[in-house]
C-alpha cells in the first residue's frame, strides 16, 4: 500500500513558510520542542510525523505526534484517572507549584526522569512511555497509573521521498513504504499484556495501564481481539484502557479523541490467544494434495 508523507516535521508537507522551512532546516520537533527523534538507519533525521494512506487516511507514524498541544493526551488520561481537577506537571516544574492536591507529575520519555525496571527473571529492562504520578500536598506518591504511547511503522523506506523533499520537490512522491500492521501482533499485543500483568501486582497501581494510539491502530487491535473484550466502568487494578485518537486536518491538525474503552489485561490475553477468522478445516491439505498433483 503505498503512502504519501503528510506531515513533516510537525506541519502539513504542503506549508512552505518561513518558519516552518526554519524547523525543516534544524530538522525541530515543534511538539516536543526539541531535535527530531525519528531517523532512518543511516542515522538522518526523517521529519516524517504522519503519512497519508489510501484506504486508512492520515495516520501517525511518530508517537511524538501524539505529544501535541502540550501533551494534550497525558492530559486526558491524568483526567479520567485522577479527576477532572488534576494538574499534570512536568518534574521540571513540580518547585514552582504550591501545596496543592491532585497533583499529577509526569515521569517519562522528554522528561528526563523515565523510570526502567527489570525484565523477566530480573535480566534485562522494561520500561512503559510515562508514569502519572498523583502526589498529596506533602509531595508522597498516593497512586499511579502508566501509560504506553503507540504510533505504527512502516515497512521498507520512504528515505528517497525525504531527499526529494530537502531539494524542494513536495508534490506527487508516493513512496513504496507500507505500514507495518502486523506489528499490532507480534510486539504491541503482547507487550501491552506483559507489562499489564506486571503493573497488576504493584499496590499503588490502582487504575492499571493506558495505552494511547491513533485511531487506525485501534481499529486494528479491535480486529484482531474480536468483539468479545468485555467492557468496564471503572478504573481498576489490572485494567488496560484504550484511548485512541484522529488528527483534525479541518483543524488545523488538532488531535481529537475519537473514543475510549476499558477493559481488563485477562479479558486481552484471552483474545490474542483465541485465533478469529480462521480458514476452512483441511484447507491446508487440499493445497499440500494440489502441489503433489503437480509433481506427477
Amino acid at each position: 500500500m503505498p503512502l504519501e508523507v503528510f506531515e513533516w516535521f510537525g506541519n502539513p508537507l504542503s506549508d512552505q513558510t518561513a518558519a516552518v522551512e526554519g524547523l525543516r532546516t534544524r530538522a525541530h520537533c515543534p511538539y516536543i520542542d526539541a531535535p527530531c527523534t525519528k531517523s532512518f538507519n543511516d542515522g538522518s533525521p526523517s521529519g516524517a510525523c504522519s503519512v497519508l494512506t489510501n484506504n486508512a487516511g492520515v495516520v501517525p507514524i511518530c508517537p511524538k505526534r501524539l505529544y501535541s498541544e502540550s501533551y494534550l493526551t497525558l492530559s486526558d488520561v491524568a483526567r479520567l484517572a485522577f479527576g477532572r481537577d488534576a494538574m499534570l506537571v512536568h518534574p521540571r516544574s513540580l518547585s514552582d507549584v504550591g501545596p496543592k492536591q491532585n497533583l499529577i507529575v509526569a515521569l517519562g520519555q522528554g522528561s528526563g526522569r523515565e523510570v526502567r525496571l527489570p525484565g523477566r527473571r530480573g535480566k534485562g529492562q522494561f520500561s512503559v512511555d510515562w508514569v502519572l504520578c498523583r502526589l498529596d500536598a506533602d509531595r508522597q506518591l498516593q497512586d499511579f497509573v502508566a501509560v504506553e504511547v503507540q504510533t505504527i511503522d512502516t515497512t521498507g523506506t520512504y528515505r528517497p521521498e525525504v531527499v526529494q523533499y530537502r531539494t524542494g520537490l513536495r508534490q506527487n512522491l508516493k513512496s513504496k513504504a507500507g505500514l507495518n500492521w502486523e506489528n499490532v501482533n507480534k510486539r504491541i499485543l503482547p507487550q501491552l499484556i506483559f507489562k499489564g500483568h506486571v503493573l497488576r501486582r504493584e499496590t499503588l497501581c490502582t487504575k492499571g495501564l493506558f495505552f494511547i494510539c491513533p485511531s487506525a491502530v485501534y481499529h486494528r487491535i479491535q480486529e484482531r481481539l474480536g468483539d468479545s473484550l468485555m467492557s468496564y466502568t471503572n478504573l481498576q487494578p489490572g485494567s488496560i484502557t484504550f484511548m485512541w485518537y484522529d488528527i483534525d486536518v479541518k483543524n488545523g491538525g488538532r488531535l481529537r479523541q475519537a473514543g475510549h474503552f476499558t477493559s481488563t489485561i485477562d479479558q486481552v490475553a484471552i483474545a490474542f490467544t483465541s485465533p478469529r477468522d480462521l480458514p476452512d478445516a483441511g484447507v491446508y491439505q487440499k493445497q499440500i494434495e494440489a502441489v503433489i498433483a503437480s509433481l506427477t
